[in-house]
């Protein structure tokens, strides 16, 4: 399964097999030039359609025949969220998904695709209740994407939230139960805030600010230093750095920590006690000690995507270093979608 990730300013693929063992059998990034895509929308065909030929050459996999996709769709125009619905028959679902929808997302029913599954039952509810999860993304975001991708010669097997693939790659069956995990996904223009709790996906949120917005107050230099390997001393390197960051990084992490006081304002029983960051903004000097100033009461640290991948336990045999890493969680988590049920 090919996993394709495409956000405003690159298109990250990847591809795992089966062959021998789960196994990363190709992975490769291409930048997205400016206006392509705009607020998770592809606004020009012909730009986006170029963008994934030379990605797909540069992971050289020039032939299409036999290769089917997952791309995410992002979270900026879309909605998922764990609700309640009374106890019904499968078939009555999903006309009273779609009623319920309609009461949370401030778009119309008629412009968006919506999908559900029912979800393990987390907390004690009255007996004529159920729990779904309810997945809704807009049409006017979902049709460009499958065209585009169906124009260059690819079989999409299925369109997916960033959020969904993301949790895939990154919960581990040892997480899989864990209560109150917060998973943050910073790109470059945007951010993703995840609830995962006992089982499912319970919240998420996104915020149109990422690295990008944190690293304009830097010079070219330094810029350039940190699209190369991360700086292992940034004190030694660019004294200022850090500290050039700072205010950046707090603005974000504020904006988090009130998405999070939201969610566990909605119900007494909502806890947040681990914190996984992911994503290529990850990779900022000086962010975990941003996260910790609001956060200092939970574990924070980095989200390893290969942890659905290699065997328990087998870090060193990670294709590819927890720095570059980061950057695939999304692509990853999509090229698993079959692998892990």
């Amino acid at each position: 399964m090919l996993g394709i990730d495409i956000s405003e300013q690159s298109v990250k693929i990847a591809q795992i097999g089966l062959g021998g063992g789960r196994r990363l059998t190709t992975h490769c990034w291409h930048g997205v030039p400016e206006g392509t895509v705009q607020k998770g929308e592809i606004t020009n065909q012909v730009a986006m359609q170029q963008v994934l030929h030379e990605a797909l050459e540069k992971c050289k996999l020039p032939s299409r025949k036999n290769i089917t996709v997952v791309a995410s769709v992002p979270e900026t125009e879309s909605f998922l969220r764990v609700i309640e619905i009374p106890i019904m028959e499968p078939a009555e679902i999903s006309e009273a998904v779609q009623w319920e929808v309609a009461q949370h997302i401030p778009f119309g029913i008629d412009n968006v695709y919506v999908d559900w599954q029912p979800v393990r039952r987390h907390k004690r509810t009255t007996t004529d209740r159920q729990e779904v999860l309810v997945g809704a993304a807009e049409k006017r975001v979902v049709d460009p994407l499958y065209e585009a991708l169906h124009a260059v010669g690819l079989d999409v097997g299925a369109l997916e939230l960033e959020s969904q693939a993301i949790i895939r790659a990154l919960i581990s069956p040892e997480l899989q139960l864990r209560k109150g995990l917060l998973v943050v996904d910073l790109g470059g223009s945007n951010t993703n805030v995840i609830v995962h709790d006992r089982g499912t996906i319970r919240f998420t949120a996104s915020l149109q600010r990422g690295a990008s917005d944190i690293t304009q107050v830097l010079s070219a230099q330094e810029l350039a230093s940190l699209a190369g390997p991360v700086l292992t001393d940034v004190s030694k390197e660019f004294p200022k750095m850090e500290k050039e960051l700072e205010d950046g990084m707090l603005g974000l992490v504020a904006e988090i920590h009130g998405i999070v006081e939201f969610y566990t304002g909605l119900d007494p029983d909502n806890k947040i006690n681990e914190l996984l960051l992911t994503g290529g903004g990850t990779n900022l000097p000086g962010l975990d000690s941003a996260f910790l100033k609001y956060f200092d009461d939970v574990h924070v640290q980095r989200g390893s995507p290969w942890v659905n991948v290699l065997p328990p336990g087998d870090d060193t045999n990670a294709p590819m270093g927890v720095h570059e890493s980061v950057h695939y969680a999304t692509a990853l988590g999509l090229a698993m979608r079959q692998v892990i049920v």
